[in-house]
């Protein structure tokens, strides 16, 4: 039996021992502070800069429709070295058809993310992410997109870095402080302010479905109320009505606009997809709903939106003067006539929009982290982010939130830890979280599994072909081949970066892609046609396409009416404000019984 004072010593021991360890745990950690505040203020990268400055700066500022790019595509044919990046694959696709017309054979290439064509001619069109960081004149379309949140960081580089001799910045005016910080080491600069070249007018009264005119695009902010706009249209001119949105493949929505423009279609009903500077020869614009879903809550069109999709009407040289206004008549749907006066406004250029106060976007490279392992990116890219709040607190930025790529590398060092380990050095799990694949839920699953096929493909591992590349959908519906086609987009990303996974190549991807294009181009007449009203599923009344069930039918209990009509959907949730249910688009015609190659 032990004594009393053997017991008070041990525990005096186990106290001192307790203590130590709380100490080493503190001192552990406050140097751990001290190294993360010494990186942060003596180790840190630098803002980005370019080296040699640019001699010419020229801004074209102005609403929609006043020649801005015009003019820039102008001076870049008759300089006949240089590029024109904008954001979107169609503008890159009409400045090069547009340069290819009025240049010889052979001066003119294309560059986006799905294709090339002689990039490495004298002039070059592509999208931004594919501009190179240095040529003789540069011409930057919509380049308020410098403070996108998502794609903001492409523009912030070419423009804090790119060495060009000389510069053409096409933006609304109200983008120019924003970008004018972003050049400021130019030799000259000049500001050239556009004037709108066409009328624009809002028709006092609203349109209904049976008086649209031709030439007219309708714009809708969903893909169901896009179908159900269409479908209540095509009622009154069957067959000449056309859809256009983002889900589309690119090859079909340019075979839509090509449709529109060849006069094939009457109408097209679009989303805001329209408003990204695309021309078609359209008198009309009508909003069927001025309200939209931003990714966080359905809220109301701000002006500067409205401008850039009215501003489509009457575009100088292709219509005549152009008009806008409100379509009713659709279930569910209410435009607001007042919010689309004050969009117009913006367009004509006789007031300032509302365009977000936004800074321009930063994000590091991997030069810029410091790193020597892959399993050290989460540690740097935090430490990362916290030098770059503070270095841009007083400039005329933003640091871009680099919580994503944290993730990324997070889901990826797992994979690591056993064979695949042996191909993950830096430079590929860098590569691997900067491929352009959707990481938001549900498509998150779809990047590891490409990311994984990479990984196991560098050490000789099998890979399915199906992992990396869905075959074409023998059957199906419009969404179906969809789906499919945004599968192989993305795995033609990933094929670009590393070629031969599981014996494939971004061309057998455009391929599979390509094919479900062309079974859409033949589904989508009958896929408006087929369309329906809308109703509740409760009690059968006609409600907005956009929901399941009418206001009364999915309100809680105890808040009035009949308690015994007010069904629970499974799980007991309401579906108010939730789209549910597949998209219209029944197999009316299908592909042409061809399968995938190899």
């Amino acid at each position: 039996m032990s004594s009393p004072q053997s017991d008070t010593a041990r525990r005096r021991d186990r106290s001192d021992r307790e203590s130590q360890t709380r100490d080493s745990a503190r001192t552990a950690a406050r140097e751990e502070r001290l190294a993360q505040q010494s990186w942060v203020e003596g180790a840190a990268p630098t803002l980005p800069v370019r080296t040699t400055r640019p001699e010419e700066v020229v801004f074209h500022l102005g609403p929609t429709n006043s020649g801005k790019t015009y003019e820039s595509l102008q001076a870049l044919g008759a300089n006949g070295r240089g590029v024109y990046a904008a954001p979107l694959r169609q503008l890159a696709h009409e400045a090069y058809a547009k340069l290819s017309a009025a240049l010889p054979a052979g001066m003119v290439g294309l560059s986006t993310g799905e294709e090339e064509i002689d990039p490495l001619a004298p002039i070059v069109c592509c999208t931004v992410e594919k501009a190179p960081m240095r040529g003789d004149l540069l011409v930057l379309d919509e380049s308020h997109w410098v403070a996108d949140p998502d794609r903001g960081h492409h523009w912030a580089r070419l423009l804090l870095t790119g060495e060009y001799r000389e510069m053409h910045l096409i933006s609304a005016a109200e983008a120019y402080l924003l970008l004018k910080p972003l050049v400021s080491d130019a030799e000259h600069v000049t500001v050239v302010n556009h004037k709108r070249l066409s009328r624009l007018d809002v028709l006092r009264a609203p349109v209904r479905p049976e008086t649209v005119r031709p030439q007219t695009l309708v714009v809708a902010f969903s893909r169901k109320n896009v179908y159900a706009v269409a479908a209540a249209l095509n009622e009154h001119r069957p067959g000449r009505v056309g859809v256009l949105y983002g889900a589309l493949p690119p090859a079909t929505r340019r075979e839509v606009i090509e449709q529109f423009t060849a006069g094939e279609f009457d109408v097209l009903v679009t989303t805001d997809v329209i408003g990204h500077g695309i021309n078609v020869p359209a008198t009309t614009v009508l909003f069927a709903e001025t309200t939209k879903f931003d990714g966080e809550r359905v809220r109301p069109l701000r002006s500067w939106e409205t401008a850039q999709i009215a501003g489509r009407a009457g575009r100088y040289g292709l219509t005549g003067h152009g008009q806008v206004g409100v379509l009713t008549g659709v279930t569910g749907l209410r435009p607001d006539p007042a919010l689309l006066a004050t969009g117009a406004a913006v367009a004509r250029g006789d007031a300032m929009s509302d365009l977000p106060k936004r800074a321009p976007r930063l994000r590091p490279e991997l030069e810029d982290l410091g790193a020597f392992e892959a399993v050290d990116l989460p540690e740097a890219l935090t430490r990362w982010m916290a030098w770059a709040r503070a270095a841009t607190r007083d400039e005329a930025m933003t640091a871009d939130d680099v919580g994503t790529m944290v993730m990324r590398v997070q889901a990826l060092l797992p994979l690591l830890r056993g064979p695949l380990g042996a191909a993950g050095d830096l430079d590929t799990v860098w590569r691997l979280v900067q491929l352009a694949i959707d990481y938001d839920p549900p498509r998150r699953t779809r990047w590891l599994t490409l990311a994984r096929a990479a990984l196991e493909h560098a050490v000789g591992l099998p890979v399915l072909p199906e992992t990396v590349l869905p075959d074409v959908p023998r059957d199906g519906s419009v969404e179906d081949f969809e789906q499919a086609a945004a599968a192989a987009r993305d795995a033609q990303t990933l094929l670009r970066r590393f070629p031969g996974v599981a014996g494939l190549t971004s061309d057998d991807a455009a391929w599979v892609e390509e094919e479900c294009a062309e079974s859409i181009s033949v589904l989508l007449p009958g896929a408006i046609s087929t369309v329906r009203t809308a109703t509740c599923t409760v009690c059968g009344t006609a409600v907005s396409p956009r929901f399941t069930t009418c206001r009364p039918c999915s309100a809680p209990a105890g808040r009035g009416g009949n308690d015994a009509d007010r069904r629970p959907t499974a799980g007991g949730r309401r579906t108010a404000g939730r789209a549910t249910g597949r998209a219209p688009g029944g197999r009316q015609g299908g592909p042409r019984g061809r399968s995938r190659r190899g």
